[in-house]
């Protein structure tokens, strides 16, 4: 019984995950600013540990985008390092000046980081941390580990299949025996 446990959670977990990583690579081909989400919400990886302990290298993060709302000291944001730069950066607020350009700093870092960010390249609020996620997702594309994943999924068909063959053969026993 434990087993058949294991191997249906085993079997769930996988295909969760499996369903969050197309969801992930089909927003990310959709959206116009090409991160993957939903709506005015981003599902992002964290590269660096300049925002520890509250995030960690290999978290995976979600951001809402600002609606009426605006940044206010003490949010973690995330935004673009330069107007049509391609790296993100996730920083918390500060100070904040009237003109609304934010002053940001890593958690772990000594200082505050260098110039003023404009309001128009954030992308939005941290609400939501999932450790360690983006973290088992790059190592699911690494070619070990996709072997590694191959074989436990044609381990779990196998028994699976084997189980069955033998609750059919027992099935079968038993009517025979009865009818003798």
């Amino acid at each position: 019984m434990a087993a058949r446990w294991g191997k249906r959670s085993g079997i769930f977990i996988l295909i969760v995950f499996v369903i969050l990583n197309l969801f992930l690579f089909a927003t990310s081909r959709l959206n116009d600013d090409r991160m993957p989400g939903i709506g005015s919400w981003r599902v992002l990886s964290v590269l660096t540990g300049s925002m520890s302990p509250a995030i960690n290298a290999g978290d995976m993060v979600i951001v809402r985008r600002y609606g009426e709302e605006q940044p206010r000291v003490g949010d973690i944001i995330t935004y673009w390092q330069e107007q049509n730069g391609l790296s993100l950066t996730t920083h918390r607020i500060v100070h904040r000046m009237e003109n609304g350009y934010l002053q940001t700093k890593g958690d772990a870092n000594q200082g505050e980081d260098g110039g003023w960010t404009d309001p128009d390249r954030v992308v939005g609020k941290v609400v939501v941390t999932i450790p360690c996620a983006a973290a088992v997702q790059e190592g699911l594309r690494k070619p070990p580990v996709l072997l590694a994943l191959a074989a436990f999924i044609v381990a779990l068909a196998y028994s699976h299949r084997k189980g069955q063959s033998r609750s059919k053969r027992t099935q079968t026993e038993t009517i025979e025996g009865e009818l003798s």
